[in-house]
């Protein structure tokens, strides 16, 4: 039956808009390129070709536009399973789409309801139903994804002072101190990664190495450079920018360490790379090149490892829920 013309009310779909919003900044304020990448993973594990499954970022925008008249009920499915609901509560949002968009035609005052069976949606969703309430919020579940994150931070440091402690006991020219900072700011964002290299410093402290105390902002800038280096630079978009992010690290890192070493430690802070650093002195360099040229050099390979191997370790981590990493792609 064709429909008359006339202006469909938004409002039902505002309310849903506003709670898919509301969704979405609970779950950490992911980005809709991530969403979409998300989404495009998990129609290519159910068979679906890389082509047919990719997600245009403005769709997913668009799903979260206010003013809308329709809104593709099968994609907002598909979104909030992306920010984490489970099957049960995606299929209530789908429904409640399908409610939302009846309720707006027939507020308009249509001749004619245009079925959703008309639109390809099921024809039990046709009749009016009441209002399904957003599912923004489960508290068992959210507690769990808590208490799995806090025990990931945990393991972070702790692969960090394992790393540091393998350092000392083989006078080892790297400091492996950072592979579980790397490891969190990947998986789980920048500002946890540097909760991790904070933790890693003042715990290195309490256990009898004072020295690595003043190296923490040394941890931290690592951390962010790692975080969001990996966000916005870098993201499935192949080996060789990864590997540049992991020289940025290194880079960033002796900037930071090397007035540390100088200033605090008149560079000997008891690494092996003082050796090389006197080595230089030695042959007429200065003190501040000589610590920096040191430092650079062993901080690459130093970074090299750590982000490698924090890069297997978040792929084997983010599946399991623990945060809300980036879309971690082949490198």
């Amino acid at each position: 039956m064709e429909l008359e013309r006339t202006q469909v009310s938004s409002q039902p779909l505002d309310r849903l808009v506003e709670d898919l919003q509301r969704l979405r900044n609970t779950a950490g304020d992911v980005s809709y390129a991530e969403i979409a990448a998300l989404i495009a993973r998990t129609r290519e594990a159910h068979g679906i070709t890389p082509a047919a499954a990719r997600v245009a970022r403005s769709s997913v925008f668009d799903a979260f536009r206010m003013g809308r008249r329709r809104i593709n009920a099968v994609l907002v499915e598909e979104i909030v399973r992306a920010l984490g609901e489970d099957e049960a509560a995606a299929a209530l949002w789908r429904k409640r789409c399908l409610d939302a968009q009846f309720s707006a035609r027939r507020s308009a005052g249509f001749v004619g309801i245009d079925r959703p069976e008309a639109s390809g949606e099921p024809a039990e969703s046709a009749a009016p139903h009441p209002p399904v309430a957003p599912l923004t919020s489960h508290p068992d579940r959210r507690a769990l994804a808590v208490a799995l994150t806090v025990a990931l931070l945990v393991g972070c440091v702790g692969v960090n002072l394992f790393g540091d402690g393998v350092v000392d006991k083989f006078h080892l020219p790297v400091w492996l101190d950072m592979i579980g900072t790397a490891t969190a700011a990947i998986a789980l964002g920048p500002w946890h990664g540097a909760l991790v290299g904070v933790l890693t410093n003042l715990l290195g402290g309490l256990q009898g190495n004072p020295e690595t105390l003043p190296f923490a902002p040394v941890n931290v800038v690592g951390a962010l450079v790692w975080g969001y280096g990996y966000r916005l630079f870098c993201r499935n978009r192949g080996a060789l920018r990864f590997l540049l992010l992991n020289v940025a690290v290194a880079v960033a890192c002796t900037l930071v360490a090397v007035p540390i070493n100088v200033l605090v430690f008149s560079g000997v802070a008891g690494h092996a790379s003082d050796l090389v650093a006197s080595t230089m002195v030695a042959i007429g360099e200065g003190l501040w090149v000589a610590v920096f040229s040191a430092n650079l050099m062993l901080s690459l390979l130093d970074k090299l490892v750590a982000g490698y191997v924090a890069l297997l370790l978040a792929r084997f981590l983010l599946p399991m829920g623990l945060g809300r990493g980036p879309e971690l792609g082949r490198q």
